[in-house]
């Protein structure tokens, strides 16, 4: 017991310093770079040079103040990277929500005309496909039809974005399939999926919730534009980037969870078949279980 708990708290601590506190500490060395250079100096890298050598190098007395200095700063700077860390991963929820197209009051007119638009494009296209499929000798325009639908949207679409119609799709899909509320069966199965499946979801939903907490690093990297330009081009990188991740690990999770309730919605069926226990049944099991307290 004593060697698991070592194992998983040096994983645990590798884990907290991956994600939190190197990202943390490169954006600390960035934002140092916004307050030494500025803008008119944004690519003297020298200056920026010569302001990290001055902490390390000095006359010999001073040496061991120095040295003190640094010790200090990387003392501070490492709790500092993990709290950024921590307000990148905030920062995800609502990352999430706008790129899944859950804006706010402000913006419901123009989430209502992309909505539009979309719904548009997917219904031209699905009219199409179904002409094509009642042609004769029309399956290859009818596959090409079917590609262009489920490029804008898998179900009819409901949300501006595709990534929301995306992460929408299983519930709207399993339900007409086999006539089930995802949102209620899914915590009842997912007590019956076997260990390797959850370990999969869970693996696709945590690189899903990376990439909005990176999308949550690009806000925080967006305000040292002020200070030093380049920092923009770093948030908008890693903006671009978030989104390409959301939009694959959003595609693996969507289908993995229409999988797993297409192979395992039959265990749940049996386990909840009829005859269910009665009332009294459940009343005399529970003053069995209290032994009489």
């Amino acid at each position: 017991m004593t060697g698991f708990l070592a194992e998983l708290g040096r994983r645990l601590a590798e884990r907290w310093f991956t994600l939190l506190v190197l990202p943390g500490l490169a954006y600390l060395l960035v934002a140092a770079a916004a307050v030494r250079l500025g803008h008119s100096d944004w690519a003297d890298w020298r200056a920026l040079w010569d302001g990290f050598g001055a902490l390390t190098e000095g006359k010999p007395d001073r040496q061991n103040a120095l040295a003190v200095r640094a010790v200090l700063l990387v003392v501070v700077a490492v709790p500092v990277s993990a709290g950024l860390g921590l307000l990148a991963q905030a920062l995800a929820a609502p990352v999430e929500r706008a790129l899944c197209g859950d804006w706010p009051r402000p913006f419901a007119a123009l989430a209502a005309r992309l909505t539009a638009r979309r719904a548009t494009a997917w219904q031209e296209a699905d009219t199409a496909y179904d002409e094509a499929c009642a042609a004769a000798g029309g399956q290859a325009a009818a596959i090409a039809h079917a590609a262009r639908r489920n490029a804008v949207s898998l179900i009819p679409p409901e949300r501006p974005t595709w990534l929301g119609d995306r992460l929408r799709a299983p519930a709207v899909r399993l339900g007409q399939e086999y006539g089930i509320d995802l949102a209620t069966v899914w915590p009842r199965l997912w007590l019956l999926l076997p260990a390797p499946t959850r370990d999969i979801l869970t693996e696709a939903r945590t690189r899903l919730d990376a990439a909005f907490a990176l999308g949550g690093w690009a806000l925080l990297y967006l305000p040292l534009a002020a200070w030093w330009w380049p920092a923009a081009a770093i948030a908008l990188t890693a903006a671009a980037v978030a989104r390409r991740r959301a939009s694959l690990a959003a595609e693996a999770y969507a289908e993995l969870v229409e999988s797993a309730v297409d192979l395992h919605l039959d265990r749940l069926l049996t386990r909840l078949a009829e005859p269910r226990p009665a009332p009294q049944q459940g009343r005399a099991l529970t003053e069995r279980l209290r032994r009489g307290l």
